[in-house]
């Protein structure tokens, strides 16, 4: 298959100009003006595609090319808080161009090609991740749509009904998955391992699972200039003690990433003693036993810290995502896809979470393949990936899809 590069890099620029940011990237929260916007713009080229759409009650949009089940292509479009350019919207991107193209030159098995937007992949606002995804695979519980609210107390069911959605019908999305054949993604690698094995492309082979875990400790606020050190009882010693044994763990344990990118401290003043302190730990490797061993570490460094500083420790799992390996069948046709094509993709794993993570274990079959990210930057304006990988990687898409269309029969 080959592509329009310059239409391609025309969409991109065209959809993120939508919530653009003076910092050159883009900002469409999830349910925000901005991101609806996006997926409008989303329903529209699809139409235009001549696919037949459709918004599902989680709010994700479908476009079927009249054979079903279909062979899906596609990613998000909502983006964290000053985000980048690459992230979600690239694989919307290539999924209608290779849709279109392959559509407008009637190449065989192009009417089981299907595309679709999930609602609300990245979490940031509202605290749920993949939610569009989850509500296809029937694991978005009704409590959680019902408690969401983002950081200024809007509730998304509030959001949910001002834009048509009934949020009791959210988990009708699931009607989706028995129309989903397999699906596919590109997605910008999010690292910097394709960049220095000088790839432009990877196979993804798996997702590796993550732990979240909303850590409280308790101590006692008190006056920082007339409280003794033998006195005190310092709620963030034991915080930061976590994020010093998660940078240990990780020096230890090969393949563990384990993170604190969320801390805080109640009522804090330069003169007061903490007297409540948190954090959010995310604990992330390729199996559920690394998982749970690397977490205990960390905990165990901060409860003991805590019994040093005469704080409570507390400690709950508010996510928990077991790792989801990819489909061998999707997986070797986009192996294969690349090896005709002549691009070299090697076989990695993907250490950020994405919507497969969400199909896969629902029983569908997944693939995903990453471009290059210059200097491994994501969740940032710098966000970048050059646009011959770009391409490359909606060549091979596109190449691996039609091979599973012409497999599923046209």
């Amino acid at each position: 298959m080959k592509l329009d590069a310059e239409r391609l890099w025309s969409a991109l620029g065209e959809v993120n100009r939508i919530g653009a940011t003076p910092a050159g990237g883009a900002e469409r929260l999830a349910w925000s003006d901005q991101e609806l916007q996006a997926r409008r713009w989303f329903a529209e080229r699809a139409g235009r595609a001549g696919l037949d759409v459709s918004w599902d009650p989680a709010g994700n949009v479908w476009g079927f090319g009249g054979l079903e089940p279909g062979v899906v292509l596609g990613s998000h479009l909502d983006t964290v808080p000053d985000g980048g350019r690459f992230d979600g919207a690239l694989g919307v991107v290539a999924a209608l161009e290779v849709v279109g193209h392959a559509r407008s030159e009637q190449l065989p098995g192009c009417e089981r090609l299907a595309v679709v937007c999930f609602s609300d992949e990245e979490g940031v606002r509202f605290g749920l991740g993949m939610a569009g995804s989850r509500a296809v695979a029937g694991t978005l519980e009704p409590a959680e749509i019902e408690a969401a609210r983002d950081s200024e107390g809007v509730l998304l069911t509030d959001l949910l009904e001002a834009h048509g959605f009934e949020p009791a019908r959210v988990p009708e999305a699931g009607a989706n998955l028995a129309r989903m054949a397999c699906y596919l993604e590109l997605h910008v690698e999010q690292g910097i391992r394709l960049e220095r094995l000088r790839a432009p492309l990877g196979v993804v082979t798996a997702i590796v699972g993550l732990s979240d875990y909303h850590i409280e400790v308790t101590g006692e606020a008190n006056h920082a200039g007339t409280t003794a050190l033998e006195d005190r009882r310092d709620a963030l010693l034991p915080v930061a003690q976590v994020a010093l044994a998660a940078r240990e763990v990780m020096s230890s344990a090969p393949g563990v990433v384990a993170t604190v990118g969320e801390a805080w401290v109640l009522n804090g003043a330069p003169n007061i003693v903490p007297g409540k302190a948190g954090c959010v730990l995310d604990v992330r490797a390729g199996g559920a036993a690394e998982i749970e061993a690397a977490a205990g570490a960390i905990l165990e460094a901060g409860r003991a810290a805590a019994a040093t500083a005469g704080c409570e420790f507390e400690a709950r799992l508010t996510k928990c995502l077991p790792p989801a390996p990819m489909d061998e069948v999707v997986v070797g046709a986009l192996v294969g896809a690349a090896a005709v094509l002549g691009v070299e993709a090697p076989k990695l794993d993907s250490r950020a979470g994405h919507d497969a993570m969400s199909l896969a274990p629902a029983g569908v079959p997944c693939g995903m393949l990453f471009v290059a990210s210059q200097g491994g930057i994501s969740h940032s304006p710098m966000e970048r990936s050059s646009q011959r990988d770009c391409v490359l990687g909606a060549e091979v898409l596109g190449a691996a899809a039609l091979s599973l269309a012409q497999r599923h029969g046209s």
